[in-house]
Formats: C-alpha cells, structure tokens, sequence
C-alpha cells in the first residue's frame, strides 16, 4: 500500500481524533506509521533471496473516566475506521481505571534536525544493494585462503514515517532512515569451521562502514575463533571488547526501565543517589543524539526526547519512563515511550551507552598478567530482579598483558552490582552501530566457568 500524502495523514488523524472526542473519550491519541523495507541476501555470488515490504498502520488511543482502550487497524478507508472509533471507545468503558491512565498534555518547540533521514537511502531501489552485498562477500573470501564461503550476507535499508497527535499535542510528523551492512564468514583449518560476523547499521549511508572492511572485518573474526578451545574454571579480571560491552550494556538496560523499578523486578530498585557503579562510569540515554539510531524528535506518546544521564560517575542518578511510570514514580517523563502503530508504549531505549573513558584499549590488555579478553556473548544471561549475571562468552585468553590464544565454550559469571563496581578501566574507543553501545571495558576480577 503506498502511503498517502502527510496532508491527507493529518487530516485523517484529527478527523479521527474529533470523533473520538466526540464520541466520549475525554482524551484520544492518534499514531501513524509507514514503514519501507528491502534486503538482499548473497551467499557464494548468488542472490539468495531480495525483498521489499511496507507496513501501514493506524494505532487509537482514547481515554475516559481514567479508563483506556487501544485499537488498530491497517484498513484506513472511511468507514473501517469510524467503526474502529466506536470499538475503542467501548473496550474503555470495560477497562480498569487506573489514576496514571493520562495523555501528555505538554507541547513542545522542535528538536532542530536531528540528521535521522537520508536522502540517498530515501532514493535507494532494492536490486542497488546486490552488489554491496557481493563485494562485502568477496573481500571476506578474498582475506585468506581458509575463508573459502560465507554463511550469511545481507545489505538493506528501511524509511519510515511518523505521525502524531493527540488531544493536547498538535499534530506532529518525523521521517527516518536506516541502512545495514553485515557478513559472516566462514574459516575452515583441517576438520574445524569457526563463523565470524561484522555487521554495521546507521542512519545515513554515507555513515556505513564500506562492504571492503566489513567483509574483511567478519574474515578475520573467523579466523580468529580457529583453534579455539575452554579454558580452566578460575576467577580473573575480564576485558569486554567494544561491541561485547554494548550487548552487555543492552542486557543491563531493564534495570533501569520505570516500570520495573515500580514493580520490585530491577535490582536497582530503591537504589537512586546511590553508588552502583564505579566512579569511572557513566551511563547514557541520549534520544537526541546527531544521527543516533535511536534518535528522534518526540517518542511513542508524544513526549519531546532528550539526553539523559541515568548513572553519573557511578552514582544512580535517575531511571527511565513512559508518561504512565513517570507519574507513579511522581517525577517527569524522560521521552522513552518506545511503541509501534500496533502496541502501546512502553519503556524503551534509544540511544543507550556507557560513555566514553580515557583508557587505551591496547593498554587495558597490556595491565592483565592473566584474564580473559571477551569479543563475543551468547544467549541471554541477565537476571535483572536478582542482579545475576551468567552467559556464555568466547574471546582470547591474556597471559602477560598479550593475547595468547582464542577461547570459547566457557561462562563468565557474577553479581551485576559487584560486576558494576568492579569496572577499573574504560576505554576510549565508543562506536555506535546499534541502540546499544560502549566502550571497552576491563572488570577487576570475575568468575570464568570453564573445564
């Protein structure tokens, strides 16, 4: 379905706004979204598989007495969606009111741009991303001869469109754009096959690592798992490499969500001004960040977005919230509204990260006479009610401040709030190419279960 013109998305949100209200929501809320979306995935030279789809919805929030009805629909003709009025309209008069079941109600000056749309990506056709997938392929193939295939290789893009309003909130729009490149090459040695994946996301294509380094980047991940084997069960410190510490970070990142501050399931809970972390980090939800992957200019309600520091040098400076989980927490809404046309909002990050420190990652393996220098995690290992931490990693083992050999089937293992105190080192080398991010960092001392 090919999207209407913005004029006729307004006119059809305030129309079904103004019916709503007329209807006896005391408040309604109206949530557009169009999203474009091509890949293509290439393995051996061949095309294995390109694709395009759209999605189009029209999500309808109403409220009356404190109670609330959600409703959506993908068939915006006339009629469908006067019928989707009234049926909203009746699921609220069956809800349970709730005291924080309220509409923001607070306007807000634009963000400026926030470089979030590319023109180039805009103007893309499907088939142009083949050969970027090819070469990503062949530069992985052409980096040693022990890369003989790739498992997985796949470029693409999506456009999107959001628009908004609701019973305070004039109508509001944004457009973004995404592109990504990833590959994961094969290295065969003998009987043994490793996979290495490298894999880049960004706004603006321009922004994109080039196929050349991103196959040549997955080569010698693979090659680097070659030979890998566990190693003993001890306690050492452990280095996270960059792209780790982000998934370990995203992993971290429910803990600090409103919601389930409130309902007793993060491990920080009753812990804001206090220290939960070592003086060195600092903790960031950035939704305004220039060209953020996160970024954008109002959230999934309607909430203007912004910076927000959620652990400062160490101390539990703040959580993060919806409008709903701000006002039970009775402070103000930090623009985390994360939603789709089909869902209501809840907790979400944008642009999440433990910021920047001034270690040289070089020298951060160079201070550990014995540890373990993580480049990759498995599965999901957090218990965040409990502050547990358990997953399966793989990286190289450190022996005099070098990396000696590559390591994998083992468990790095401890309790995230001595994990988060223990950080002694944080490194310099912050990249975003995903929501989640982080610098190296280097915990004192941690519990590897291995043979």
């Amino acid at each position: 379905m090919a999207v209407q013109t913005s004029t006729t998305i307004q006119e059809t949100l305030e129309r079904v706004r103004t019916l709503a209200e007329r209807s006896g929501a005391a408040e309604a809320e109206t949530y557009f979204e169009f999203i474009t979306l091509a890949e293509a995935r290439v393995r051996e030279r061949e095309v294995e598989l390109i694709q395009q789809s759209a999605i189009t919805g029209l999500g309808l929030r109403v409220l009356r007495d404190r109670k609330m009805g959600f409703l959506y629909t993908t068939d915006l003709r006339r009629n469908v969606i006067d019928e989707l009025v009234l049926r909203t309209i009746a699921l609220a008069d069956q809800a349970t009111p709730r005291d924080e079941n309220k509409l923001p109600d607070q306007a807000f000056p634009p963000q400026g741009n926030l470089e979030i749309f590319d023109d180039a990506i805009a103007a893309m056709r499907p088939e142009q991303l083949i050969p970027l997938a090819r070469s990503m392929e062949d530069n992985a193939v052409a980096r040693d001869q022990k890369i003989q295939t790739t498992l997985d290789t796949r470029a693409g893009y999506a456009i999107g469109e959001v628009h908004f309003s609701n019973t305070f909130i004039p109508y509001q729009v944004f457009r973004s754009t995404t592109s990504w490149l990833t590959c994961t090459a094969v290295a065969t040695d003998g009987g043994q096959k490793r996979e290495g994946t490298y894999s880049d996301r960004k706004r603006i294509f321009l922004d994109l690592n080039t196929p050349e380094r991103i196959g040549r980047k997955a080569a010698e991940r693979a090659l680097a798992r070659l030979g890998a084997k566990p190693v003993p069960s001890t306690k050492v410190p452990v280095i996270f490499e960059a792209e780790a510490a982000g998934a370990f970070v995203g992993g971290l990142f429910g803990a600090f969500n409103g919601l389930n501050v409130i309902e007793q399931r993060s491990f920080l809970a009753g812990r804001k001004g206090q220290q939960i972390a070592s003086p060195l980090v600092t903790i960031v939800d950035d939704g305004i960040q220039r060209r953020g992957l996160g970024s954008r200019p109002f959230d999934g309600e309607g909430s203007q977005t912004r910076k927000t520091v959620v652990v400062e040098n160490g101390v539990l400076a703040r959580f993060l919230h919806t409008v709903s989980t701000a006002r039970r927490h009775n402070v103000q809404p930090t623009g985390n509204a994360a939603r789709g046309y089909d869902s209501l909002p809840t907790v979400g990050p944008t642009n999440f990260y433990i910021d920047s420190g001034s270690s040289k990652p070089d020298a951060m393996i160079q201070e550990v006479p014995r540890g373990l220098y993580v480049t990759g995690t498995a599965g999901f290992g957090f218990d965040i009610a409990a502050g547990e931490y358990s997953q399966q990693v793989e990286g190289h083992w450190i022996e005099g401040g070098k990396l000696v050999r590559p390591v994998e089937g083992i468990t790095v293992a401890g309790k995230l709030g001595d994990m988060l105190l223990g950080i002694d080192a944080v490194g310099r080398d912050l990249e975003f190419r995903t929501t989640f991010a982080a610098p190296t960092i280097r915990f004192k001392e941690l519990t590897i279960g291995g043979v």
